[in-house]
């Protein structure tokens, strides 16, 4: 009762979903129509699967996937400022009436124009740049670690490790850093004989629901935590009967 992941067993779209563009009421409605089939105690991660198969379904009706239509917009330049995008506008404009007047007789009084306008805007940058620099400075005596310290780990590039040929070294590593995993279910210890384990209480689950952010990564499956938790205050008695079930037969549904 840690967090949702335990329940995610089913991959969701390869971009995800975006949070942002979640419709709370299609939502609902496609998840509080679906019913989550018992099952018996030997095999409780089929109704984990069920579960998580109908929120994944829930979100495709309800939520737009990443860059579907809300692009994420590049953050500026650190030099840059409003008195720099009016020297722009103002340089582009100069540039498009010199282009205009090629073989007429203002090209030349354009084109002056246009040097102007372009040698503000260069000065206008290099004392952006100048005035940002000397504040980063000042800023690394109260916060080390903060934004000028990224800064500089951003421009560090060390030498590439050359990488290794020998197949024998190569096999080794990868066996090294990728163990085979064996797919059988791997159950505990059976516990004393005629032990009960307790069902899961709706306060254990809403508590567990609280300790869920937002903003946190989602699971393998991709379904948004604002999903996750929207769906646990919808059906909590599909959460207890699978959290109890999974508890009861000790089994971990795998991702």
């Amino acid at each position: 009762m840690s967090g949702h992941r335990p329940l995610r067993t089913s991959a969701g779209p390869r971009s995800g979903w975006s949070a942002r563009t979640l419709d709370e009421e299609a939502f609902s409605e496609r998840l509080s129509g679906v019913t989550i089939p018992h099952t018996t105690p030997e095999h409780p991660e089929d109704m984990a699967a069920a579960l998580i198969t109908a929120i994944t379904g829930a979100c495709s009706a309800s939520i737009s996937g990443r860059g579907s239509r809300h692009r994420r917009r590049h953050e500026p330049f650190y030099w840059w400022t409003e008195e720099i995008a009016a020297l722009r506008r103002q340089c582009l404009r100069a540039r498009r009436l010199a282009q205009r007047a090629r073989g007429r007789a203002m090209e030349g009084a354009r084109l002056s124009k246009f040097a102007i306008a372009r040698g503000r805007l260069r000065t206008a940058i290099e004392d952006s740049k100048r005035r940002c620099w000397i504040a980063l400075y000042d800023e690394v005596d109260r916060d080390v670690w903060g934004r000028p310290y990224g800064t500089v780990m951003s421009r560090l590039r060390g030498p590439r490790a050359t990488p290794p040929r020998e197949p024998s070294l190569v096999r080794r590593t990868v066996t090294a850093l990728f163990p085979t995993v064996t797919e059988e279910l791997i159950r505990p210890p059976a516990g004393p004989v005629g032990a009960i384990v307790p069902a899961v209480t709706l306060e254990e689950l809403r508590r567990a629901r609280g300790r869920i952010r937002d903003g946190a990564a989602p699971g393998p499956d991709g379904v948004p935590n604002r999903a996750f938790k929207l769906a646990v205050a919808l059906r909590p008695d599909a959460f207890l009967r699978v959290y109890s079930a999974c508890l009861s037969g000790g089994v971990f549904p795998s991702p």
